[in-house]
């Protein structure tokens, strides 16, 4: 087999790949068995027709067409192999020579894998900050689970402080209703704080179908800019006003949420204050790990990127959106309407992230080759023994993560975990 590898723009190669006659043998034997078992050759059983006879039958044409797809797959991956070239998606096959008693022609053209001229890092510093949990994050945790079991009652008297109230407002500006400013059976707790300034405390003293009506002042720097500074007219109606009864604080409260695991206020608020803890050190090692990234991309030196590259990217990002929409019990065409876009539109402001990310995966892998890394089969084992605890009693889950192609996402994780321990332990420094 002899192969040509040419240079193309746009981080492109073309492979020209060139069989001799006899190389072909083995293929159009293949193929000639393969017709044989398709059509019916008399004296012969499906598949046991000698070649001769087959290609008396069907042509030797017919057998050559029939042995291409197998020619290219079976030949292609040693043709990069040879040149020794990192391509990235599929290639697009054009056959330049198929004719019986010829060599076989056919060139691939396929975008190449940007090479990366990583900078120098070594004098890179980022502070990993001392986590330090305030008693005010803990309140507030204890705050939320206490509202969570609050009990509610429907009462006949004016509201006040505290109470969760259902109501029908409308928002209007000049005397126009603005966009989502019209509310059904509105939940809302005065006090909370979650409208504007002095919205809440309007609804003091409302009753039942009674209504009201006042004017207030969006916050300058509210965050829909078309309504920052402006002033509004609101319209209120109460439908129904609703005591809400706390729970006392206390051990006994401690012991019932955390059904009898801890014995006291005291070990509740501890535990809380440990989970604070781990959620901020993981924030943190997020933020630390993309702003090395980040930095990264900015030292370094990219060849041209494939479009085919951030194509594939920005389409991996919408199946990331589009489940993560579904998890939600949403449907993705309902959110696009919501936000008033169409998918092609969150392609284009996918584009500039997918480029970064792109380059990352790229970095990511030049630092692994680089440093000799090596993410062994024990490690991948390790970790799907960790997954099926989650998945116990499911068959079909239990296949999917032992299914090689599992097994590669995995061993490509840990990869990159790999090298982002090792960019953070020669960059990361404590506080």
């Amino acid at each position: 087999m002899k192969t040509e590898a040419k240079k193309l723009p746009k981080s492109q190669v073309e492979i020209i790949v060139e069989l001799a006659v006899e190389e072909l043998n083995p293929y159009l034997e293949k193929a000639a068995i393969k017709i044989s078992e398709e059509i019916k050759i008399d004296g012969f059983r499906p598949g046991k027709a000698p070649y001769d006879v087959i290609k008396q039958k069907v042509g030797e044409m017919a057998i050559l067409q029939e042995a291409t797809d197998d020619i290219i797959s079976q030949t292609y991956l040693g043709a990069l192999k040879e040149n020794n070239l990192n391509t990235v998606g599929q290639p697009q096959i054009a056959l330049d020579k198929i004719a019986p008693g010829n060599p076989f022609i056919y060139k691939a053209t396929v975008s190449l894998l940007p090479t990366v001229k990583i900078g120098d890092y070594s004098q890179l510093r980022l502070k990993r900050k001392k986590i330090n949990i305030e008693s005010e994050q803990v309140n507030k945790v204890v705050g939320d689970i206490v509202k969570m079991r609050a009990k509610e009652k429907l009462v006949e008297r004016a509201a006040q402080v505290g109470d969760r109230l259902e109501v029908d407002f409308e928002v209007l500006i000049d005397k126009v209703a603005i966009e989502h400013g019209n509310q059904k059976k509105y939940p809302i707790t005065i006090g909370e704080g979650r409208f504007i300034p002095g919205f809440e405390e309007q609804l003091v003293g409302l009753k039942a179908n009674e209504e009201k009506f006042f004017e207030l002042k969006f916050p300058e720097n509210y965050y829909q800019k078309n309504l920052a500074g402006k002033n509004a007219e609101f319209k209120v109606k109460c439908l129904a006003v609703f005591e809400v009864e706390l729970p006392e604080v206390n051990d006994s409260f401690a012991q019932e949420i955390s059904a009898g695991s801890f014995k006291n206020l005291a070990e509740l608020t501890e535990n809380i204050k440990k989970n604070l803890e781990q959620e901020e050190k993981y924030k943190q090692e997020q933020r630390l790990e993309l702003e090395i990234l980040e930095k990264l991309v900015e030292l370094s030196d990219f060849e041209e990127i494939p479009e085919a590259l951030i194509h594939n990217e920005i389409h991996k990002m919408l199946h990331e959106l589009e489940d993560s929409i579904s998890q939600q019990g949403f449907k993705f065409n309902d959110y696009l309407q919501s936000i008033n876009k169409t998918a092609e539109d969150l392609e284009k402001e996918f584009a500039p992230q997918a480029e970064q990310r792109v380059k990352t995966a790229i970095i990511s892998r030049e630092i692994y080759q680089e440093q000799k890394m090596e993410v062994r089969p024990d490690e991948v084992e390790k970790e799907i023994e960790g997954l099926l605890k989650n998945y116990a009693g499911n068959p079909e889950a239990k296949k999917q993560l032992e299914s090689e192609t599992y097994k590669d996402y995995l061993k490509n994780i840990l990869g990159n975990r790999k090298v982002l321990e090792y960019l953070k332990g020669k960059i990361v420094v404590e506080e």
